[in-house]
C-alpha cells in the first residue's frame, strides 16, 4: 500500500509542476484582452519585417489578441487590405504615401510631410497616423566605393553625366522601384539620363545590395537605413537635386481598431521615438549581415529600452 500511495503522490506532484509550468509559458495568454484580433502586417523586406515582429511581440505582451500578416506584399498589396480591413496596422513611410497615394509633389522637411499625409489618410480613409520615428529611410542608389571612386561619381548627376556620355552600367531594381513616381521613372527624368533596357536587372529588393558587392551589376536600388551599405563597403549616391522626399516611418491604423483600444494610441506612440536612422541601421544589419531572424532582432529591441521584459 505503501508504495502504490508513494506513486499517487509522485502522479499528484507531476501534474503540478505541469500545471505551473503552463501557467508561466502561457501568461500573455492567460491575460489576453476581450476583444477583435489585431492583425499585424508588413511589407515584404527586412526593415519591415523588424517592424512588424515589433508591433506583434509588443501588443502580444500588453494582452492584445493579434494575427501575424507581415511578408504581406508591397504597397499595391498592403494599402487595399488595409483599407478593406483585411489587416488593422502596419508601418508606412510618409513619402511612399504622399507621392504614391496622393499624387502630391514631394516634401523634404520631415513635419509638413507628415502633417500632410496623416490630415490627407484621416479624411480619406479612416486610417491613422501614429507618431513618426525621426529615422528617413529615403530611397538610394548605390555603387561599390571602389568602382564609384575609379569612374569618379559622387553624385547622382555624376552618374548621369557618366551615362550620358556612353558609360554602360547595369542596374538592379526590385520592381516595384521600376513603377512608382518616386522611383527610378522619376529619378530617370528629374536628372535627365536612361539606363538601357537590357541592362536593367529585376530582382527582390533585399537582393540588390548583394548583386552589388558580388559584381554582378554596378548600380542598386537601396534604402538609406540599410546595414549591408557600409558592411559590403558600398557607397549611397548624394541627391545632389533632392528628388527623393522624406521616409519618415510611423505605424498606420485603422480607426476602427482604436474605437475598440483607444489606449492603443499612449501604447504605440512610446516606439517611434526611439526609431532613429542608427538604430534602424544597426537592426538591419542584424539580420541582412549577421544573419539573425527578424524576430529575435525585435525582441532585443523591446527588451533593451524597456518596453517589454526578458
Amino acid at each position: 500500500m505503501q508504495k502504490i500511495k508513494f506513486s499517487k503522490l509522485m502522479v499528484l506532484v507531476l501534474v503540478l509542476v505541469m500545471m505551473f509550468s503552463l501557467v508561466g509559458c502561457g501568461s500573455n495568454n492567460s491575460t489576453v484582452k476581450d476583444g477583435p484580433t489585431i492583425s499585424v502586417a508588413s511589407k515584404p523586406w527586412t526593415e519591415q519585417l523588424i517592424l512588424g515582429n515589433i508591433l506583434i511581440q509588443y501588443l502580444e505582451a500588453n494582452g492584445y489578441p493579434v494575427e501575424d500578416r507581415t511578408g504581406l506584399g508591397e504597397t499595391p498589396v498592403i494599402r487595399p487590405a488595409l483599407h478593406s480591413g483585411e489587416v488593422d496596422i502596419y508601418w508606412e513611410y510618409t513619402g511612399t504615401t504622399l507621392v504614391n497615394q496622393m499624387g502630391e509633389e514631394k516634401i523634404t522637411e520631415s513635419q509638413e510631410a507628415y502633417d500632410k499625409v496623416k490630415a490627407w489618410d484621416k479624411e480619406e480613409n479612416n486610417v491613422i497616423w501614429l507618431d513618426y520615428g525621426t529615422a528617413n529611410n529615403t530611397y538610394a542608389l548605390m555603387m561599390r566605393d571602389e568602382n564609384a571612386q575609379e569612374l569618379n561619381i559622387e553624385t547622382m548627376s555624376d552618374l548621369s553625366d557618366y551615362i550620358n556620355d556612353g558609360g554602360n552600367l547595369k542596374f538592379a531594381s526590385g520592381l516595384n522601384f521600376l513603377e512608382r513616381p518616386d522611383g527610378l521613372p522619376g529619378i530617370q527624368k528629374a536628372y535627365g539620363f536612361q539606363f538601357e533596357e537590357e541592362n536593367i536587372i529585376t530582382m527582390a529588393e533585399g537582393l540588390t545590395h548583394g548583386a552589388l558587392k558580388d559584381e554582378q551589376v554596378d548600380v542598386a536600388m537601396g534604402f538609406a537605413t540599410d546595414g549591408r551599405i557600409a558592411a559590403f563597403n558600398l557607397r549611397a549616391l548624394e541627391d545632389d537635386k533632392l528628388f527623393f522626399p522624406v521616409y519618415n516611418v510611423a505605424p498606420v491604423i485603422r480607426q476602427e481598431v482604436l474605437d475598440e483600444y483607444p489606449e492603443l494610441v499612449e501604447l504605440l506612440n512610446k516606439i517611434s521615438p526611439l526609431l532613429d536612422n542608427e538604430m534602424l541601421i544597426e537592426m538591419n544589419k542584424k539580420v541582412d549581415v549577421d544573419e539573425r531572424e527578424p524576430e529575435d532582432v525585435a525582441k532585443e529591441f523591446l527588451v533593451n529600452n524597456g518596453l517589454i521584459e526578458e
